[in-house]
């Protein structure tokens, strides 16, 4: 299943690790056949007059500022051996991006995130925390790195492994197809992962036991009476496990399309544990070259108290991470 990804967004903030983002942003233009669009977002300028008014900067010094953003994408863009938009704005960066998405049909945005955790991320954010929440396209993420921060534009990025998070909801669902996609047009190998959460292990009494014998004459019963009927209810959660594992496969390689079969050979995995972690280890241990997720909703109280597998995922995968969302 192709995806048409006609405009892909590098959003460039002139930073050290921006050309590892237009490097990203070339490989896939490339690839899809895509216009790629260099935009920068400029933050507003507060200046404090003598009596102590606050203004915004001087239109003449905004216009300088825009030409000056502008002159450095284009001077990016004589690198690149492919047709390139300069977009340059002012405002807030995430919401400006996602203004822009929606006004130029942009179909994907690639961004660097620089980290940050604990109080200080959920209080001020970032512009890729926001735009996850906010972004009504595909946002591939990724994380900066010192390696990354070269003079010279990466040519020849290669997909050789993608790995997708699937828990079989319309949201992955989505994320699945695009993984499809990608793996489609980089030839690459194409992973199914789904997390099977742990179940808490509750060790009964002997009245629990007593209970589900249904034996009224329970007075006589020994100890190796008590750990037999344990060993039973072992057996039967073992062979109930091997059913839900065999189901749970069956259902992954279902999710791949028969006309795609003749080149798309996925591999299945199931996991145990929490989710970002599974996912983020298993990426490490396959050197994956990226992460696809679907954004699932949360409320503020629960993503302060214990974030979300998308949050987590973005903020600790050594590689980079395409979150896909539904178009509300």
């Amino acid at each position: 299943m192709r995806i048409e990804t006609k405009k892909i967004m590098c959003a460039i903030d002139f930073s050290d690790f921006s050309n590892i983002v237009i490097a990203y942003g070339k490989a896939l233009a490339s690839e899809f056949g895509s216009t790629l669009c260099l935009c920068h977002i400029l933050s507003g300028t507060l200046m404090i007059s003598s009596l102590g008014h606050s203004y915004i900067d001087y239109t003449d010094i905004e216009t300088g500022r825009v030409q000056s953003a502008k002159d450095k994408l284009e001077k990016m863009a004589e690198e690149l051996d492919i047709e390139c938009e300069i977009i340059v704005s002012s405002g807030h960066a995430a919401d400006e991006i996602n203004r822009i998405v929606s006004e130029n049909n942009i179909d994907l945005v690639i961004a660097a995130t620089h980290g940050g955790s604990g109080i200080k991320r959920f209080l001020l954010g970032s512009v890729t925390d926001r735009l996850v929440k906010v972004l009504q396209c595909p946002l591939l993420v990724l994380f900066a790195r010192k390696k990354h921060s070269v003079s010279i534009i990466e040519k020849n990025i290669k997909l050789k492994k993608i790995l997708v998070g699937c828990d079989f909801s319309p949201d992955s669902k989505l994320a699945f197809d695009h993984a499809l996609s990608l793996a489609q047009e980089f030839q690459t190998q194409l992973y199914l992962a789904h997390v099977i959460r742990p179940t808490e292990q509750i060790e009964l009494s002997a009245s629990d036991y007593i209970k589900i014998q249904g034996d009224g004459d329970y007075t006589n019963w020994t100890r190796p009476e008590y750990l037999e009927l344990q060993k039973k209810a072992a057996d039967e959660d073992l062979k109930n496990k091997k059913t839900l594992f065999s189901r749970l496969e069956k259902q992954l390689l279902d999710m791949v399309p028969e006309d795609s079969r003749n080149w798309c050979t996925p591999i299945t995995i199931l996991l145990e544990g929490q989710p970002y972690k599974e996912l983020i280890d298993y990426a490490v241990q396959k050197e994956v070259d990226m992460i696809v997720i679907g954004v699932h909703g949360h409320s503020l109280l629960e993503r302060f108290i214990v974030g979300s597998t998308t949050d987590r995922v973005i903020s600790r995968a050594s590689c980079p991470v395409l979150v896909v969302r539904q178009i509300s």
